[in-house]
């Protein structure tokens, strides 16, 4: 995967992102997060797919806004956009072809990542509980012995972002994972499969984008 580009709010929107992978921050409350989302209609199908699931109003708002994002990338108008689901629940961009998506979400607080290739992301605020014990391996015990509930946060957020890039969010465990430092990010590694994951602190959260590992 080439560099990410972060964004973060209206603004950015302008910033030139070529053909790297996009990782898009907004805030869920603000009025000008609403602005935006009003470029962007649900279809018929989105609103099926969205009516049955928690926080219905947040998705709704989250996938116009992922709707905006990939316009912007693609020059699509909003509308033409179709997203729908993998048979394991994870979103999956119908239209156009040959883009990945992945949304997080922890109100107020929204990630987007598109990416020609897998790409998952997550966020947490950065003052959350730490997560269980037993969300990690006795290897990473042993390895994070002391570590500050900010440190535990980001291993955390880092898992799920790799759950999300392989598509199985829904079905693994958290102690099924095991994230390494590698460089300036993380290495998460199951079996099915290793991921490199970006890591950025902003706006009182800690933001994760996960690519498979070369």
């Amino acid at each position: 995967m080439s560099e990410i580009v972060w964004l973060s709010g209206a603004d950015d929107l302008t910033t030139p992102t070529g053909d790297a992978p996009v990782a898009w921050y907004l805030r869920l409350d603000s009025s000008e997060t609403g602005t935006l989302a009003g470029g962007a209609a649900l279809s018929a199908a989105d609103r099926q797919d969205l009516a049955a699931r928690p926080e219905a109003g947040m998705r709704a708002l989250r996938r116009r806004l992922a709707k905006v994002l990939l316009a912007r990338l693609t020059g699509l108008h909003p509308d033409e956009i179709i997203i729908g689901r993998t048979e394991l629940g994870a979103p999956q961009i119908l239209h156009p072809p040959g883009w990945h998506i992945s949304l997080a979400g922890r109100f107020p607080h929204c990630l987007i990542g598109l990416s020609r290739s897998p790409i998952g992301v997550d966020i947490e605020p950065i003052d959350a509980e730490p997560p269980p014990e037993d969300s990690f391996t006795r290897s990473e015990w042993l390895a994070l012995h002391g570590a500050s509930p900010h440190t535990l946060v980001t291993r955390w957020t880092a898992k799920e972002a790799h759950a999300k890039c392989l598509g199985i969010a829904s079905r693994i465990d958290a102690a099924e994972m095991e994230t390494m430092v590698s460089g300036d990010g993380l290495r998460v590694a199951s079996k099915e499969g290793e991921t490199q994951v970006y890591v950025r602190r902003q706006a009182g959260t800690v933001q994760a984008v996960s690519s498979l590992s070369n």
